[in-house]
């Protein structure tokens, strides 16, 4: 047809005069629209370069105000976090020389070192013993506490510097403790301040600064002309002079004019700020080269114009055809899937598309879709998923829940015992956003889910106990937080494993866990799970009340001493049993800590009883 209409036009020469006004049409207005744009792109430079410069110069000082204040309440806070310290160590003197003990300490209250010095500035313990026999003597760093030895009442913090051992970049805080007998010092990497300052370089403040195609923006020293930071990086380290921009030491001025940069004309615009002489450039050919994009979008559009008509009617004779190829892609999907049901939400109608449906192009389209969805769904659901099923195919709501999204989706079981899959996909939308059709597909995925529950069951399980393991405890732990429930926490060690290992063999030792794991499970599993976090240690957490907890505990006990094995006679369990309403705790592993040392105690009263024995014997 469209060269019918060709061959028409060209044979009564009324195509030609059309072409030929159509191209000086377009030619005048492209002519027009390249003066409109050299006109834009000048004011826009001018704008755009003001605006930059400017906000260079505001961020630049204010990124040197906060850097102060960052510094100023770092300062504040380390201060207060050395006197925590001094107080902990006060009240808890055996930590004094316990290395370990004061790395907790570090960790309680957040800071990389703790560093003790006696009275005459001698550094005598702390987290790091390689620094043990430093003095204020000793380095630039510590000479700054120094002022604290004749002035007990002077509490000091440093600003940030490298430390005198490493070299490594940290803050330190110094105070005296209540007795005045030692001086406590912190010493902390302050991330914050180090990314802070990292992030307010001249090079990365420029680096993150928003730039059009071809444009540059140089901060230089304002004296010598050193570049400190480009959108090139390779400028950096290089003199303006160098890279073709002349320099006006001007600084009631913008100084405006053009450089030959990189091999092409820019125009630039500077001014000049504290240090800084600060610049931005505009590539001509960038300008050139967009100014030539506009042009061809607007002979493309004006082009266009002409085309729509030709389109709309190609549109037209496509139609049928989309539909027929629709009607095809449907029932290649009814292959794939156990059933399709299209949805007219609008009309309110319903179409089968399953594949056991019978083919033909004509489908029933059947009024009164819910019922239609009910009645279909309902003879397939099991008894027990019925009623979450009904409510997921409810159409009243589907809008709602549907949302903005493509789909979406519900796993049930079917009443042979078979898992699937229903989902609701959106075909077409009407302009205003509402549904106008879905398809509604269920698909068998028994296998997929069957895998999935065995993959789950054996990724939280562990192989040898069959109780659940570490990566399931921390899972369960958040749970039992969220339920705001009373809980008891049971830490639990089985004794004498690596003995039965070196005598018996590991058969034997696997013998010893599986006999724990089976008295753990029979007496805590009405009232909670038990977990194998490695080795020997169990845990175990309890929804049970504190009166019930002593008959758990009493049973537990005398299941473990009527146990025995093939291999191994006998078994122990040390026990930590944690009330959670008992004690104080913020966090799990306060409770869990609090377990461990009643464990522990247990375990060493064990130890300590059978070797009382064997002296006897």
């Amino acid at each position: 047809m469209k060269d019918e209409i060709k061959d028409t036009w060209i044979k009564n020469n009324k195509i030609y005069p059309i072409i030929w006004v159509a191209s000086c049409i377009i030619a005048m207005a492209l002519g027009i629209q390249l003066v409109i744009l050299n006109i834009i792109n000048n004011q826009n430079f001018d704008t755009t370069s003001l605006l930059l410069l400017d906000r260079i110069v505001n961020i630049i000082e204010n990124n040197e105000q906060n850097e102060k204040a960052l510094v100023d309440s770092l300062q504040e806070d380390y201060v207060i976090r050395a006197k925590t310290v001094a107080y902990i160590i006060d009240a808890k003197p055996e930590a004094e020389y316990d290395v370990k003990e004061l790395n907790k300490i570090a960790s309680l209250v957040s800071v990389d070192e703790i560093h003790l010095f006696n009275q005459k500035g001698f550094l005598y313990s702390g987290t790091i013993p390689k620094y043990w026999g430093y003095s204020f003597d000793s380095g630039e760093q510590l000479t700054f506490f120094k002022p604290m030895l004749e002035d007990k009442s002077l509490t000091l913090c440093q600003d940030l510097m490298p430390n005198t051992s490493d070299e490594k970049k940290m803050m330190y805080a110094m105070t005296w403790d209540e007795t005045g007998t030692r001086l406590v010092e912190v010493g902390i990497a302050p991330v914050r301040l180090l990314d802070e300052l990292k992030q307010n370089e001249v090079s990365e403040v420029v680096a993150r600064m928003p730039i059009y195609e071809g444009m540059q923006i140089f901060v230089a020293n304002r004296d010598t002309g050193e570049i400190y930071g480009a959108t090139d990086k390779e400028k950096i380290g290089k003199k303006l002079d160098d890279i073709g921009i002349a320099r006006k030491d001007d600084p009631n001025e913008l100084h405006k004019g053009t450089a030959y940069i990189d091999g092409e004309n820019h125009k630039v615009s500077f001014r000049f700020s504290g240090p800084y002489t600060i610049g931005v450039a505009w590539s001509a050919a960038a300008t050139n080269q967009n100014n030539a994009m506009a042009l061809t979008l607007v002979g493309g559009y004006l082009g266009l114009a002409a085309l729509i008509i030709i389109y709309m009617l190609v549109k037209m004779l496509k139609a049928r055809q989309e539909r027929d190829n629709q009607f095809g892609i449907l029932l290649s999907m009814s292959k794939v899937y156990q059933s399709m049901h299209l949805i007219d939400l609008k009309e309110d109608t319903y179409v089968d598309y399953s594949a056991y449906t019978q083919f033909s192009k004509k489908r029933n389209i059947m009024p009164g879709a819910a019922r239609w969805l009910y009645r279909f769904m309902n003879q397939q659901t099991s008894d027990e998923d019925k009623v979450m099923v009904r409510q997921f195919v409810e159409l009243s709501t589907v809008a709602k829940r549907i949302h903005s999204k493509k789909s979406i989706s519900l796993d049930y079981m079917t009443a042979n015992g078979l898992w699937f899959r229903v989902s609701f996909v959106v075909i077409r939308r009407y302009s205003s956003g509402d549904l106008s059709t879905l398809l509604l597909i269920t698909r068998n995925i028994d296998s997929e889910k069957r895998k999935e529950e065995s993959l789950l069951y054996a990724s939280h399980t562990d192989e040898l106990t069959q109780c659940r393991n570490r990566r399931a405890y921390l899972e369960d732990v958040q749970t039992t937080l969220a339920m705001h429930m009373p809980f008891v926490y049971v830490a639990m060690d089985v004794n004498g494993l690596k003995q039965v290992n070196d005598t018996i063999g590991h058969e034997g030792g696997d013998e010893l866990l599986k006999g724990a794991a089976s008295c753990m499970k029979q007496c805590f599993g009405s009232y909670g799970k038990v977990y194998r976090m490695g080795g020997d240690e169990f845990a175990a957490i309890l929804i049970i009340d504190k009166d019930r907890l002593k008959n758990v505990q009493r049973d537990f006990k005398e299941t473990i001493n009527r146990w025995t094995g093939q291999l191994v006679s006998t078994l122990h369990v040390a026990c930590g049993y944690v009330y959670s309403q008992d004690v104080s705790w913020t966090s799990m592993e306060d409770i869990e800590r609090i377990g461990d040392q009643r464990m522990y105690a247990e375990k060493e009263a064990y130890y300590s009883q059978a070797e009382n024995n064997r002296r006897k014997r």
